[in-house]
């Protein structure tokens, strides 16, 4: 490589991502992590408004009285019921508050929070127990300044457009999509249009352009090329500074100092720059997805840009020369028009394409998804987004002079808002416009980069490029299937919440027990959020069984989205006092996707090659008390000298019933590993049925700090009594169980404490 800014670069995040794989922190986070729950006094500055809810309202704030927290930025929760007033941006507050460090993943490959909040500099949360204003306007002239001009975007676009298109707008001209609907978020993240959201080099080629066309008129060159650099600085700072803007901002100030001093721009090396900058500022920002998806997609962009538009060139050239020769005159001179929109396809495809080269598998390994009507949904959007950017900025600039003169006019921005959220739709509806996808290994993401840079460096035609990306396809197919063959067992416990989910492997089969369920938000899908995208890490996309122990929310809820967007060969549930609208809509699903449904009771064996499983309860005679829970699946997974004992949601009078059941042969009911009944709660785990069971592990799946005292202290402290060691997920995460074959248990926990 003939630039050693860029080689510069690459040594620098690969030193970074090396470092934080060893567990190395940068900056003073573990400092401040260890002070996690402490409750004390402090003063600060509020940056803004963060996300405000029914309940809360979330502010960053720059804490400035406190050794540890001086000078670094955190999130502020404040309860509305508390303090129901809105603070305003640079306002200094005194508060006590209990500072909690943010959560890491609590799953193989799930989300990490700390890590996220890192990627912008922040520390973690505050829970403001009470705050007091100090004092207002604690920011210089040019911060207000651009406060003020980001509310007058906001009001004016909220005043003159409908909910929708002003939130809309709002996230295209200055990259704030706090208030944008979780449905239309969803929509453009489908059909591969999230790009659009953020602020892009698009946005600076507008500004550069204006204020070229400006510079005609003041005639003098190098004050508007300083001009260009303040604007673009300040358009940075007005739209959040974060990866992606920094990255456009970096490169298209590099772009005019070229011009300033006389040399070529160098797009490579300008990327190579911005990015050395935003590592300098803040390490961690290279984890940031949208920094990487915006990086990547200018990489693709430059690298087979022009490959592909001469290529398509070819084919449309040949086409368009056949049909001139066999047409009339007015057939050619409707061919010149067709031309033109032939050459804004090409271009608009191309663009897309080339940007997807490199930025398909950043897609597939952080949401699991691919997306193949992206073409058809860039051309679209693409059409009309420029037109709705330019268009927006000069109405909203426009209304401080003009004000309600401009109302006809911000109908026609309406429309145009309206047939792109349209648009987003429609192809999020596509066939095929959202396949999820194992998570493809770092091995295959090198590899698929190094055969882009081949191909690249040696220009190969696209005959052969197809035949690699065949070969590539192939190749991980087969290395992502080949799960171990190994005998050797592995139960994940699998943290969903206030739920259960465990994932057992064993004799190359996948088993699902339970799904978890919401707790969080009506909107929240705990199987689209957590369970499906968790299986695909684990390099599972079908499932040779799915056990439903009963069907309360928090148990089956998840299992709807595994149905639908997984393979599910067999589902087992227990007919037996399951008659509810879940069980009923659980079955249909299970018909509709042409899973074998199979029915068990006492005393069945499923057979899983070197492990069974025995269904141990309930039998015939229901009990009509808190009927879902005590007439829940109870059974045993024998492997080994190994059992695992699964309780569902069962209560005291279940686990009586049981030991009267198995009176003559109580130890059919001892076990290993007992997964904990009822998420630990007073009404379960009795003194006489853990006597009997005599676990010496405990798996209990519960939520932080759930509404519902779940574990109970005195089920806690039943099982120390009889010397079981207790994990659970609200303290270790994921709680992964390794079991040989000869029956050695290692056990593993996502989250140290």
């Amino acid at each position: 490589m003939n630039r050693p800014i860029c080689v510069l670069a690459i040594i620098l995040i690969i030193i970074i991502v090396g470092l934080h794989n060893l567990g190395v922190v940068l900056f003073d986070y573990d400092k401040v992590y260890s002070l996690d729950g402490l409750d004390k006094s402090y003063e600060g500055i509020i940056l803004n408004v963060k996300k405000e809810t029914d309940y809360k309202i979330t502010y960053n704030i720059k804490i400035i009285s406190d050794d540890i927290f001086n000078e670094k930025k955190f999130l502020l929760d404040v309860k509305k019921k508390d303090y129901d007033k809105l603070l305003e941006y640079g306002d200094m507050v005194c508060l006590n508050g209990i500072y909690n460090k943010p959560n890491e993943k609590g799953n193989y490959g799930g989300f990490d929070y700390s890590l996220y909040l890192k990627t912008q500099k922040i520390y973690g949360i505050i829970d403001a127990t009470n705050i007091s204003l100090i004092s207002k306007n604690n920011i210089s002239y040019l911060q207000k300044s651009l406060n003020s001009l980001k509310e007058y975007t906001r009001k004016v676009l909220n005043k003159n457009l409908g909910e929708d298109e002003a939130n809309l707008c709002i996230g295209l001209l200055i990259g704030d999509r706090t208030e944008l609907s979780d449905d239309i978020e969803e929509d453009f993240k489908t059909s591969n249009l999230t790009h659009l959201l953020a602020v892009s080099g698009s946005h600076f080629v507008y500004i550069i352009i204006g204020l070229q066309w400006l510079n005609k008129f003041l005639k003098r060159k190098r004050l508007g090329q300083l001009l260009m650099i303040i604007v673009i600085i300040l358009f940075m700072n007005l739209t959040g500074n974060t990866g992606s803007v920094v990255r456009s901002g970096l490169m298209a100030i590099l772009t005019v100092l070229s011009s300033v001093f006389y040399r070529k721009s160098d797009i490579m090396n300008s990327m190579a720059i911005s990015i050395i900058i935003q590592i300098i500022l803040n390490p961690y920002i290279i984890f940031d997805i949208g920094t990487q998806l915006s990086y990547g997609g200018v990489i693709g962009i430059v690298l087979f840009n022009k490959e592909i538009v001469d290529f398509m060139g070819k084919i449309s050239g040949l086409i368009m020369e056949k049909l001139s020769l066999s047409g009339t005159n007015n057939t050619k001179i409707k061919l010149n028009f067709f031309t033109r929109i032939i050459e804004y396809i090409i271009d608009s495809i191309s663009v897309t394409i080339s940007a997807n080269l490199v930025i398909i598998p950043i897609m597939m390994f952080n949401f699991n998804t691919i997306s193949f009507s992206f073409i058809i949904s860039n051309l679209l959007a693409g059409a009309i987004l420029g037109v709705i950017v330019i268009y927006g900025f000069v109405l909203v600039f426009l209304s401080i002079i003009l004000g309600n003169f401009l109302i006809p006019f911000f109908y026609i921005l309406n429309i145009m808002l309206k047939i792109l959220l349209s648009i987003a739709h429609f192809c999020s509806k596509i066939p095929f416009s959202k396949v999820y996808l194992i998570t493809p290994s770092i091995f295959f993401i090198m590899a698929y980069y190094i055969c882009l840079y081949i191909i690249k460096l040696k220009k190969y035609k696209f005959k052969f490029i197809g035949s690699i990306t065949l070969l590539l396809i192939l190749f991980n197919f087969i290395f992502q299937i080949t799960i171990s063959k190994s005998n050797n067992l592995e139960l994940n416990f699998i943290d969903v919440g206030q739920g259960d989910c465990t994932l057992i492997r064993v004799s190359n089969k996948a088993i699902l027990i339970d799904g978890g369920g919401s707790s969080y938000s009506d909107s929240y899908d705990v199987g689209e959020m957590t369970v499906v995208p968790y299986l695909l890490d684990r390099g599972i996309y079908k499932l040779d069984y799915v056990i439903v122990s009963h069907f309360d929310s928090d148990h089956c809820q998840g299992l709807s989205f595994v149905m639908e967007n997984l393979t599910v060969e067999n589902v087992i549930v227990s007919p037996l006092g399951q008659e509810s609208n879940e069980y009923t809509e659980f079955i249909n699903l299970a018909q509709k996707q042409k899973s074998n449904i199979i029915y068990v009771k006492k005393g069945d064996l499923i057979k899983l090659g070197s492990a069974t499983i025995k269904i141990l309860f309930p039998d015939e005679i229901l009990i009509p008390d808190n009927e879902k829970n005590n007439n829940a699946l109870v059974f045993k997974l024998n492997y080994k000298n190994i059992s695992i004992l699964f309780t569902g949601d069962i209560e005291e009078k279940a686990e009586k019933k049981i030991l009267d059941l198995y009176q003559s042969n109580l130890k059919e009911l001892e076990c290993t590993i007992l997964k904990v009944a009822h998420h630990g709660s007073k009404t379960s785990s009795i003194q006489t049925f853990l006597d009997i069971v005599k676990p010496k592990i405990a798996l209990i799946g519960v939520g932080e700090d759930n509404n519902f005292g779940h574990p109970n202290e005195g089920v806690i402290q039943r099982l120390n009594d009889i010397g079981c060691k207790i994990y659970r997920t609200d303290k270790n995460g994921e709680i992964t169980a390794k079991i040989n074959k000869h029956g050695d248990i290692d056990i593993e926990c996502e989250l140290k404490h």
